[in-house]
């Protein structure tokens, strides 16, 4: 293998590969990246036998082959080339060269035969998605998963295909993001639901670049996303996903609609005078306004603001964990949004109040319970994800 290229398009595609990677495993080969190169155009892939990525770049090549580099090693010291031409070739003592015009670099190789071959077989469904609506949708929800390995279906995105439409759900039992497009690239006789791991969509999205479409291919236990430049395959997330829609409220009938930029920045303020352990901020709801306060009793601090807002209920006092209120305010487009609520201790709904042809985005949040007696730490409110 004999082949010359920049080292910005190579430390570029490196990246795109490189997250798949494991960094700690009892399978050497796994750490590596293989390399191969055809016809002028090279192929990187990395696998964690889970999900499995292959990008593939245009190089000025002289010798076609394929090897498997450490990638660790490999990846520190092309980030640390300057941006000039790399010729790279391998030799028959199972070494790699990296020659620039002042240097040259050797690494050793492992056995490409070693390396798994992930095989797909043929879907059984397939079509085509506006890349940036599939990372929209990813990144509306991925925020909301759950970290808690005890419970592997909520670590992943709920995916749901249902006649002319597409859901992305994710929750980890104290807030939920919901996001659903209606534009027809699902057939009528179509329903099914897949548990994407949240990892798959992170390097997915990293592997976006000018792609008008992706493609998906599903099977019964996997799914493949094809991008011009690369694919992406991965397991599916075993198990059934709770259902989620037990949880959404119908009855919420009081309405706050207020600026979200202001509300995210009036709670980055307040919030820092909030508790370590609880994060807990009060939402204190009038007709006109709302004041935002945090209090840390054990360090005697506390902060308030008030901006302004339409409400159409009597004063109301809300607790939230900052940190999620915030999550989910950051998540939501538009200038501003409405909180549907009900009470101080039930779920409230977020939405846009502008919202994009064909979607509709939906979040979940639980309040924190307040006690103004004791003053004591406060209890986090959650649904059962079951």
């Amino acid at each position: 293998m004999n082949f010359t290229v920049s080292q910005k398009e190579f430390f570029d595609a490196l990246q795109k590969v490189i997250g798949v990677v494991p960094p700690k495993t009892t399978i050497s080969i796994l750490t590596c990246i293989l390399l191969d190169l055809r016809s002028g155009k090279l192929s990187l892939t990395g696998t964690d036998l889970e999900i499995s990525i292959t990008t593939t770049l245009d190089v000025n090549s002289s010798e076609e082959g394929s090897v498997a580099i450490p990638a660790k090693i490999l990846v520190e010291i092309v980030r640390e080339l300057p941006d000039v031409p790399l010729n790279i070739f391998s030799d028959a003592d199972n070494k790699v060269t990296i020659k620039t015009e002042k240097g040259e670099y050797k690494l050793s190789t492992q056995p490409k035969e070693d390396f798994p071959q992930i095989s797909v077989e043929e879907g059984e469904l397939s079509f085509q998605m506006d890349s940036g609506l599939l990372g929209r949708m990813a990144e509306q929800t991925m925020f909301a998963v759950s970290a808690d390995e005890l419970r592997p279906a909520l670590t992943g995105i709920n995916m749901e295909l249902l006649p002319g439409e597409i859901r992305f759900v994710a929750t980890d039992g104290h807030r939920l993001a919901k996001i659903t497009v209606s534009n027809g690239m699902i057939a009528d006789d179509v329903r099914r639901n897949l548990i994407i791991p949240t990892k798959t969509l992170h390097l997915l999205l990293r592997n976006f670049e000018d792609d008008a479409n992706v493609g998906l291919q599903i099977g019964e236990d996997h799914i493949v996303f094809t991008l011009d430049r690369a694919v992406v395959y991965s397991k599916l997330i075993s198990g059934t996903y709770p259902n989620y829609e037990r949880v959404l409220p119908k009855d919420n009938e009081l309405r706050l609609q207020i600026n979200r930029e202001l509300l995210i920045s009036s709670l980055r303020r307040v919030s820092i005078f909030s508790s370590s352990l609880t994060h807990q901020v009060r939402l204190m709801v009038a007709a006109e306004e709302v004041t935002v306060r945090s209090e840390d009793i054990e360090f005697g601090a506390e902060a308030k603001e008030v901006i302004p807002a339409s409400f159409n209920g009597e004063w109301l006092q809300i607790g939230y964990n900052s940190n999620y209120l915030m999550d989910v305010l950051r998540h939501l487009d538009g200038e501003e949004v409405v909180f549907e609520l009900k009470d101080a201790t039930s779920a409230a709904i977020l939405k846009p109040v502008e919202r994009r042809e064909g979607e509709e985005v939906l979040m979940l949040l639980m309040p924190i319970r307040i006690n103004e007696a004791s003053q004591a730490p406060a209890s986090e409110s959650s649904y059962s994800a079951e």
